[in-house]
């Protein structure tokens, strides 16, 4: 089974370059966001991208290409500036791409082990941002003009310099929720609504008081146990008997308890789930260096069984396993009490590369009957 990729492609923000334009840097920015074929992201990932431009096609001829190792977010996004320095390898010149010269493409690449051996992960037609490159420096624009001229002939004034500004909307006056000037505005409203000027401390919220948003608190919540009349019947009322309105009540449990329930004395409180009877068993955290063939490496694009001893496991009994960490490499198909004191587990690697499942941990839940 081959592990399939999905890329979001999103739009990025290219400035313009050309000889006329030294100053402006040659290169564009590109923002992707890496997904496995189940929509778990790879978060935290470091990984190798080739990036290509093609001419024409999505099978087009590459006109420029690059490789480079980012490492993914927790969101398992990543940025890359396409042409600046710091790739590991390119071939051909970024500068030299015409992109008057018909319909341009990027094709994507992944490596996610940080090598060599790249999987494609989609291609995709640069639409009008990239032409922002060929804007600025084109020799023929309208009636042969270039783009700064045409930018003179409307009214205009200003050296290059400040044509390429306007295109970033350098120096100009921000509105709505916004105050000041780009490309730096300030954020002084939220839905028209003024937010105070207040440095906030560690912890505080934003809060509408009636009039702006200001920084606020959040209140201190404190638990307590509740002693009731009735069996599973929580009853408020003030000192003449009247029912509370209005009231919040926040009850948050104690380590270790996980269930509120209400014993046999009538109150109600947190309580174990072992402790409150719902079920018999066990929760732990386990291991395993070796699968039933003795190895300790799952082949690329295939299933592996491995055993583990679990006490008092009895066949019949309901076991589940999950990993203990964010695993994205490989699978838990099932798990199942195989024999007395021995749970059986099935794994399953969906990468193109081995997958060593040494130092893994898992937290394992029986239910006895």
């Amino acid at each position: 089974m081959q592990r399939k990729l999905l890329i979001l492609l999103m739009a990025s923000l290219l400035f313009g370059i050309s000889p006329v334009f030294a100053q402006a840097p040659q290169q564009f920015n590109y923002q992707g966001a890496l997904r496995n074929q189940d929509g778990s992201v790879v978060a935290g990932k470091s990984i190798s991208l080739r990036l290509s431009i093609l001419n024409g096609s999505e099978q087009g001829d590459v006109q420029y290409s690059e490789t480079r190792n980012v490492t993914t977010t927790s969101l398992g996004m990543y940025n890359v500036a396409i042409g600046s320095a710091g790739a590991l390898s390119s071939s051909n010149n970024f500068s030299s791409i015409n992109w008057a010269l018909g319909l341009k493409y990027l094709k994507v690449e992944v490596d996610l082990n940080g090598g060599r051996n790249f999987v494609a992960a989609g291609t995709t037609q640069l639409l009008s941002v990239p032409y922002a490159l060929y804007a600025a420096n084109a020799v023929a624009g309208k009636d042969g003009k270039s783009a700064y001229q045409i930018w003179l002939d409307a009214g205009n004034t200003g050296s290059a310099t400040d044509f390429l500004n306007s295109l970033k909307l350098s120096g100009q006056s921000a509105g709505g929720d916004l105050a000041g000037n780009f490309p730096a505005p300030s954020v002084v409203k939220l839905r028209g609504i003024d937010v105070s000027d207040a440095t906030p401390a560690a912890g505080q919220v934003l809060r509408f008081d009636g009039t702006r948003w200001v920084p606020t608190s959040v209140p201190a919540t404190a638990s307590a146990d509740v002693v009731t009349s009735q069996p599973d019947v929580i009853s408020l009322s003030n000192a003449t008997g009247a029912a509370l309105k209005g009231l919040g009540i926040n009850l948050k449990p104690g380590a270790p308890a996980s269930f509120l329930v209400t014993d046999e004395t009538q109150q109600v409180k947190w309580q174990s789930a072992a402790e409150s009877g719902l079920f018999k068993g066990k929760i732990a955290t386990v291991s395993f260096n070796s699968l039933d063939n003795g190895s300790s490496t799952i082949p690329a694009n295939d299933v592996a069984k491995a055993k583990i001893t679990v006490v008092g496991a009895q066949v019949g009994n309901s076991v589940f396993l999950n990993n203990a960490a964010d695993e994205t490499e490989y699978s838990i198909i099932s798990s199942w009490v195989s024999a007395p004191n021995e749970v059986s587990i099935r794994l399953a690697n969906y990468q193109p590369i081995p997958v060593d499942i040494t130092g893994r941990q898992y937290k394992l839940l029986l239910i006895q009957n």
